[in-house]
């Protein structure tokens, strides 16, 4: 028999609230397994320093004020969100962004109807007092947004997809730095 049969005609017998407690029973135990697995959430902070104490002590570099800078500046305000130097700077995070973007999709006219947007950063992340970088890596996101015949539309999708790659950059990178003190922390 298959186990949904098996089931029905081991309940069906039952009354409708003893069949609610065997549920409830059920779903409990399992709450009680998965509570037992070791999971602790990325900022949780029990025996050992958490995240916060790393992620408030690193200075992001601020990118220089040129106006072919908007990719860096929108990786570096999307990782100002959750890195927030709360007091004197430990590290210094430096970030370098390059996008570029590339029709994927042309309607019957033969326009551009689509386009992936792609944006990679490498980091480093420079302890002060060594004056030595102890970790570096890179992280990549893509987005892709329509075409418009509206040249000013196209613009505002294409700060769009750099805005919604620069989150997901950011937070790739704040993972990756997670990751990579969280064996120190412990």
């Amino acid at each position: 028999m298959f186990p949904e049969k098996s089931l029905i005609l081991l309940f069906s017998n039952f009354p409708k609230y003893a069949r609610i407690i065997v549920v409830l029973g059920c779903i409990n135990m399992v709450g009680m397994g998965l509570s037992g697995c070791g999971f602790e959430p990325l900022y949780g902070e029990r025996a050992a320093r958490g995240l916060s104490s790393l992620f408030s002590t690193i200075q992001i570099q601020r990118p220089a004020k040129n106006p072919n800078n908007d990719v860096n500046r929108a990786v570096y305000n999307a990782l100002a969100k959750t890195l927030k130097l709360e007091s004197k700077p430990r590290y210094r995070l430096d970030v370098i962004a390059g996008g570029n973007k590339e029709g994927v999709l042309m309607d019957n006219n033969s326009r551009e109807a689509r386009t992936r947007y792609m944006l990679k950063v490498h980091y480093s992340l420079y302890d002060i007092k060594e004056g030595a970088i102890v970790t570096s890596g890179s992280a990549s996101s893509s987005t892709s947004f329509n075409v418009n015949v509206s040249e000013y539309a196209n613009l505002v999708a294409l700060e769009s997809a750099e805005a919604r790659a620069a989150k997901a950059v950011a937070e790739k990178i704040v993972l990756k730095l997670a990751s990579w003190y969280r064996p120190m922390a412990q």
